[in-house]
């Protein structure tokens, strides 16, 4: 089959999809377990700073559940903000934003973006997730995010709203998360990179005790 016909294909069953996600009204909201401010603010050996709190006017955009948005500090004084936004539905409007869309602005430019495999001490092993790097001036920001529902993390964002339509579908469920770690880079760009790598391997595990499988 010929690529421009694969991907009108593949377009045509996504766009089918999603009229079915936002046009069928009776869904499931999928509660989460626990609010997301009791994420726990020790984790390992980074320590929460502080929390960000969204104005109402961003929160009715996002139409979001819950989230939390906090800067952890390490022992070595490196930084980091995690930003996790859970949606118990993404029907009559409601969906995730992927951060590709958000975060370009105010100076900011995209400089890489690719997806990458960061090895996890759990099951399922090993976590795809997208790894973004923006400049402004000379100052460059690493963000490293990733799509969750039902359990399952997902990485490229087709991918992620295939998943959607056919939880939507089998499951007459569109809950999901977006996990997002964004921080300074100082050093080179890998080793800031690793540093998230070993956050996210700690808060992995965590994850399960407050958003829905």
């Amino acid at each position: 089959m010929k690529y421009w016909l694969r991907a009108l294909l593949s377009f045509s069953l996504l766009l089918g999809g999603f009229l079915f996600v936002q046009f069928r009204s009776r869904g499931e909201l999928v509660p989460i377990h626990k609010s997301l401010e009791d994420f726990p603010t020790q984790v390992e050996n980074w320590n929460g700073q502080e929390d960000t709190i969204l104005d109402e006017e961003t929160l009715n955009i996002l139409k979001l559940k819950d989230y939390i948005m906090r800067r952890y500090v390490n022992s070595a004084g490196n930084s980091l903000g995690l930003y996790i936004g859970y949606w118990d539905t993404q029907r009559k409007g409601a969906q995730i934003h992927s951060p590709k869309h958000c975060l370009p602005g105010g100076g900011w430019e995209p400089l890489e973006a690719k997806q990458v495999t960061i090895p996890l001490d759990h099951p399922p092993g090993h976590l795809e997730v997208n790894r973004y790097l923006l400049q402004k001036d000379r100052y460059q920001q690493l963000v490293v995010y990733w799509f969750q529902s039902r359990g399952l993390a997902v990485a490229n964002e087709f991918d992620a709203k295939l998943q959607l339509v056919k939880n939507a579908i089998l499951h007459n469920r569109t809950d999901g998360a977006l996990i997002r770690i964004i921080s300074p880079v100082s050093g080179s760009v890998d080793e800031a990179f690793e540093r998230q790598a070993a956050y996210i391997r700690a808060i992995y595990p965590l994850l399960n005790e407050f958003l829905p499988n």
